[in-house]
């Protein structure tokens, strides 16, 4: 008998067992594709007698059930009553007399042959326990005859469903975007505090004042309700909108002023057609999804024919239409915002913003609080997102 406490002895031991032993049973709550232990099963899968995976939670990988199609040997459990979570291999030689198992935390996971911590017991015929082998045969078979043959309708759903639950699998894990951050969401103040805690940082603002900051929001919401089309907006209107000086609204520059960004203004003051429809993707009110922001990033990006477009003047357009969802990220905020997620300062394009900066606010409760009932706290809670300028904007 001996502990197994790290992946790569995990792994070893997988590869060595498949190769020596004619008989393989197991049963595992989620299995990787891809692995070198996965090819082990697929090259001798004629020595699997039982073997039961489990698909809760999506963790396992839909070529996994691709490869087993109509098996009589590899079942799966696709809607188990509670969690179907063991994990244990079993490799004897058919008569009995020579057998080795493995018994632990370890599933049949990339990640447990990797970097997860993991713990397992192998056990083998010489440690003198040989009813322990019938008896884990008896259990892997129940779970078996319990488990279902997917057919290859089946397999295409779930790959559909697994799809699907990626991103949110990977916000459980505390990743957004493709790279995951060193501070684990409950050590980030931003990402665990309620509304009133949020309120009151928003509310001691030391350089903007708190209320004018409402009222430049309140401007620009009624001039989206009055005219929705940017486009159909005046230039001044438009200026305010964008963050240059404006006669309609002398804090325009608040929340990321655009007044040294050329491009930008020129294609304000041109009233481009472009970021006019780009804005046309985005609605006023409701949810905003990744297929909207996609949308208005394809024609945003349109304006600007020889470049010099960006996070900065996009996020701006973007946070003052829609302040509940989107922050305006510029020079003045972004150190200490990205500092906040701990999350790399350089290169953040359009998708890191979403994933990385807007996939994180929605995701606190101060975000999803209910809306208040007292006037001003409500207009707050109507630009949430773009009042977070008050805690990360460095003059």
């Amino acid at each position: 008998m001996q502990l197994i406490s790290n992946g790569t002895a995990f792994k070893a031991h997988l590869t060595r067992l498949f190769s020596k032993y004619s008989h393989v049973s197991l049963a595992v709550a989620w299995a990787s594709a891809g692995t070198d232990a996965f090819k082990s099963l697929l090259s001798q899968r004629s020595k699997v007698k039982h073997a039961v995976i489990g698909t809760h939670f999506y963790q396992t990988h839909p070529d996994v059930l691709d490869a087993f199609v109509r098996s009589e040997t590899t079942r799966f459990m696709l809607q188990p009553a509670g969690v179907f979570h063991p994990k244990v291999y079993c490799f004897h030689d058919g008569a009995g007399k020579e057998f080795e198992i493995i018994i632990g935390s370890a599933n049949f996971t990339q990640g447990a042959m990797t970097a997860n911590t993991e713990l397992s017991t192998l056990i083998s015929h010489k440690d003198g326990q040989p009813a322990i082998l019938d008896k884990t045969l008896v259990f892997i078979e129940a779970q078996f005859k319990e488990a279902r043959t997917v057919s290859q309708e089946e397999a295409d759903n779930y790959r559909k469903l697994w799809k699907l639950r990626q991103h949110e699998l990977k916000r459980l894990a505390g990743q957004y975007g493709e790279t995951k951050s060193g501070t684990a969401p409950v050590d980030m103040p931003l990402m665990t505090m309620d509304w009133a805690q949020y309120l009151a940082l928003v509310k001691a603002d030391k350089i903007h004042n708190f209320n004018d900051r409402l009222g430049l929001l309140s401007i620009v919401r009624k001039l989206f309700t009055k005219t929705p089309r940017f486009a159909d907006m005046s230039q001044e209107e438009r200026k305010a909108v964008a963050g240059m000086d404006s006669k309609i609204a002398k804090d325009a520059k608040w929340f990321g002023s655009m007044m040294g960004v050329g491009y930008f203004q020129q294609a304000i003051n041109n009233n481009n057609v472009h970021l006019s429809a780009a804005l046309d993707k985005i609605p006023l009110t409701g949810e905003v999804n990744k297929a909207q922001y996609d949308a208005f990033i394809v024609e945003y990006v349109k304006a600007f024919p020889n470049g010099r477009h960006g996070i900065g003047t996009c996020s701006r357009l973007l946070a003052l239409k829609r302040p509940d969802y989107f922050i305006c990220v510029d020079s003045k905020n972004r150190d200490k915002l990205t500092e906040e997620f701990d999350i790399r300062k350089s290169g953040l394009d359009y998708d890191r913003y979403w994933y990385e900066i807007i996939g994180r606010l929605i995701d606190t409760p101060w975000w999803k609080s209910p809306s208040p009932s007292d006037p001003v706290d409500l207009e707050a809670w109507q630009g949430r997102a773009a009042m977070l300028d008050a805690l990360f904007y460095v003059e």
